[in-house]
């Protein structure tokens, strides 16, 4: 081989440049520019940026962990997914974590939080959700770039190559898991300063050294306990016997809610009541929640008995009657009284009253309670606009 041909081969090998791989986001915050999240105004003390009712006319008077709970009561119907969902779609979130985030050297501050199961509801620690439900997964990072000159060099050229992410879903009977792995990478040329002598004297110039590359990889991730709740209802009732007017009927109120319905009267035999639970703050994530509340009420009826579940009961008769059966997600009705087979019978069942439980007592006063502190808030308003 000749010679000069094999200089010239050299000479392009050792300053070949290595190719910048590609990757399908380009964006980067420089390390002298890069601060750490700050976090954002509260979505439910701080503003009410769209229309929930009219008590978002109230929220500069919000400034509590109370008030935020009174708003949360007041405008998101206890039984309605569908509110729920609108707004915990509609939440927009920001740089700053809801939960806990790692920092690499290149990325910083990334996060992934399975923001809602639609629908779930919170139980005691476990998101009881059905086989239907959707995830709602939100995530955050910053790709971070040191762009400062390396020392010894006369020069340096970056190139962003840029950073891909992927977010992976498992779910096992127990658990629900979001994955996110986030890759970047980024190069520097690096330039020295070489001194070249030939035939008329020596001079310096800023020449290629080397390629730095700098690759970086983060892996973070959010679970959830999770019971997938089935409905199979065993609920029913039945026709006991018909006294002038007055049916007596037996329910058995196997499942958690039940309410059984004959013309005006009403009976009704529950585990828990709903609450609604805020999380994620300060984006404030909307759930129910469900608290134990074993409680029996009646309307225009009376309970002759009561052994565990079954109860027996004397209304007045009526044609159209139903039992509603319902878990956390779904409802059965079963409706029909049909008397034709029933004689009769001219002797009424003694009736013993039952006398309301204190905790009901106590919730019903706890509710005035909180009727009352909201009409005081809406006093206060109208008072300082006018």
């Amino acid at each position: 081989m000749d010679k000069t041909l094999f200089l010239l081969l050299l000479f392009s090998i050792s300053f070949a440049v290595p190719a910048c791989p590609s990757y399908p986001y380009k964006d980067y915050v420089t390390a002298t520019s890069y601060t750490a999240p700050v976090k954002p105004p509260d979505t439910l003390l701080q503003y009410c940026d769209w229309n929930l009712g009219e008590i978002c006319l109230l929220s500069n008077a919000f400034n509590t962990t109370d008030d935020k709970k009174l708003f949360i009561a007041e405008s998101i119907a206890n039984g309605s997914f569908a509110q729920i969902w609108q707004w915990n779609n509609a939440i927009k979130f920001g740089k700053y974590p809801p939960n806990t985030s790692k920092s690499s050297t290149n990325i910083k501050d990334a996060w992934v939080s399975i923001a809602y199961l639609n629908p779930s509801v919170y139980d005691n620690g476990t998101y009881r959700i059905t086989n239907a439900s959707q995830p709602l997964i939100k995530h955050n990072f910053t790709f971070v770039v040191d762009t400062r000159k390396l020392s010894g060099d006369c020069k340096d050229t970056f190139r962003i190559c840029g950073y891909s992410y992927s977010i992976a879903t498992q779910n096992t009977s127990s658990s629900f898991t979001a994955t996110m792995n986030v890759k970047s990478e980024y190069m520097v040329d690096r330039y020295h300063l070489v001194t070249h002598c030939g035939m008329f004297g020596c001079w310096v110039s800023c020449d290629y050294y080397r390629t730095d590359d700098h690759k970086d990889s983060l892996t973070v991730s959010d679970s959830k306990k999770i019971n997938v709740t089935k409905f199979n209802p065993t609920s029913n009732y039945s026709l006991v016997a018909y006294y002038n007017g007055l049916l007596e009927i037996l329910i058995n109120a196997n499942d958690s809610n039940v309410l059984f319905q004959i013309g005006n009267s009403s009976f009704y035999n529950s585990n828990y009541l709903y609450r609604i639970r805020n999380e994620s703050g300060p984006y404030n994530i909307l759930i129910k929640e469900v608290i134990p509340n074993n409680k029996t009420s009646t309307y225009g009826l009376s309970i002759l008995e009561q052994n565990n579940s079954s109860f027996k009961i004397l209304a007045p008769y009526s044609s159209n009657c139903s039992l509603t059966i319902s878990n956390y997600f779904t409802s059965k009705t079963i409706s029909g009284c049909n008397i034709s087979n029933l004689s009769n019978t001219p002797t009424k069942p003694q009736i013993t009253p039952v006398q309301p439980k204190f905790f009901d007592q106590l919730f019903t006063i706890a509710s005035l309670a909180v009727g009352a502190y909201i009409l005081y808030l809406i006093v206060k308003r109208s008072m300082k606009n006018a």
